[in-house]
C-alpha cells in the first residue's frame, strides 16, 4: 500500500482548529493549533523572517493568532499548574 502525503497549510490548521473548537473537540483544537505553530517554526528554521508571509499572512501574525487562540480558549497545557523554579 502506497502512502499518500497530504499537504496541510497553516491556514488549514487554523481553520480546522476553529472548527474543532466549535464542535467541542478541545484536544483536537489544541493539537491543530500546535501543529500550526510547528509549521510556522519550520518556516522560521528554513530562514523565513517574522515579516515574511505564509498563506499571504505575516508569520508574526500567525504566531499571535495561534497564541491568542490557545490562550483565549483555555487550551494551554499546564496553565493551571504551579511550577517551582530553583533560585540560582
Amino acid at each position: 500500500m502506497e502512502k499518500v502525503k497530504i499537504k496541510v497549510t497553516v491556514s488549514d490548521c487554523y481553520d480546522q482548529a476553529r472548527e474543532a473548537l466549535k464542535a467541542g473537540d478541545l484536544d483536537k483544537a489544541r493539537d491543530l493549533a500546535d501543529f500550526g505553530i510547528v509549521k510556522v517554526a519550520d518556516a522560521r528554521n528554513e530562514g523565513a523572517g517574522i515579516d515574511d508571509t505564509l498563506d499571504d499572512v505575516r508569520i508574526g501574525l500567525w504566531l499571535e493568532r495561534f497564541w491568542y487562540f490557545l490562550e483565549n480558549n483555555n487550551l494551554l497545557l499546564g496553565q493551571d499548574e504551579e511550577f517551582e523554579f530553583p533560585n540560582s
